[in-house]
């Protein structure tokens, strides 16, 4: 056996609700025949990943997680439909293990997210920056 040491995710099709929806597990390791293995939750063991009836394939997954660092005064900016912007603070930075930062925000709820990820993302403001003022929509 052989440690995966690049993140790879073996992808399944699972039913919810009447309908088919995507599923991924990360692969742990791979075999002496180079088969992906996944962790199999009910019998406590690493399974070949298409053992599975729902397997769909393997695909490239990403780094994990491997620690956080507080925002420090950074924030995000969000821009509006009426073409003002918004100015969240950081709650921090995620660290993965090949070195990528991505900063997180909070939404209302205190659900955290990747600020990237957002539709109406503008930007990042670092500490001490001005807050950008609203301008007028000069598109239409």
């Amino acid at each position: 056996m052989i440690p995966a040491q690049h993140p790879y995710q073996a992808n399944y099709q699972q039913e919810k609700g009447g309908r088919m929806v995507p599923r991924s597990k990360p692969v742990i390791a791979w075999d002496d025949e180079g088969q992906a293995l996944v962790v199999d939750e009910r019998s406590g063991r690493l399974v070949p990943a298409n053992n599975g009836r729902n397997f769909t394939g393997l695909s490239e997954g990403e780094h994990p997680v491997v620690g956080a660092i507080p925002g420090s005064g950074w924030r995000v900016r969000f821009k509006n439909e009426d073409g003002t912007f918004i100015e969240d603070p950081l709650v921090a930075w995620t660290v993965r293990s090949d070195g990528t930062l991505t900063p997180i925000d909070t939404d209302d709820n205190g659900e955290c997210q990747p600020s990237t990820a957002m539709g109406n993302f503008d930007g990042l403001v670092a500490p001490g920056a001005q807050a950008r003022k609203a301008q007028p929509d000069s598109s239409g």
